[in-house]
């Protein structure tokens, strides 16, 4: 009897995290009226502005010091046309690249790399 309320038990957890949903690691609500996209642990959101483009990163919901990283954000417009724009820390956990306007349909890629490592992180966007 033992046995099988213990083979029940084990089979009923195995179903329930089979059924688990996945969460991603913080909010992936804008919070600055950008996109949000997740790589690995790190969310970028990019905002597209009047003044150029900024970069927010995140790690479970708590803002990553952007003077500890470098950015680079890589735009391929539709006509397949290639440009990297070094981008500068900015107060808190913000990059900027001011004056830097993608056209609509341009891929753009953020290449971040701690300082000091030699591991990167990239996230993928689509300009609308």
């Amino acid at each position: 009897m033992k046995k099988a309320i213990f083979t029940i038990a084990i089979a009923a957890s195995l179903v329930a995290g089979l059924t688990a949903p996945a969460f991603a690691h913080g909010s992936m609500k804008p919070s600055h009226g950008g996109v949000v996209q997740e790589s690995g642990e790190v969310l970028f959101e990019l905002v597209k502005g009047a003044k150029g483009v900024d970069v927010y990163i995140t790690e479970e919901d708590e803002p990553l010091a952007a003077s500890k990283y470098d950015a680079k954000l890589i735009v391929t417009t539709p006509a397949g046309q290639k440009t990297t724009t070094v981008m500068k820390a900015a107060a808190g956990n913000r990059f900027t690249a001011a004056g830097l306007k993608p056209a609509s349909g341009s891929k753009v890629v953020v290449s971040l790399v701690a300082k000091g490592q030699a591991a990167k992180t990239f996230a993928t966007f689509q300009v609308k």
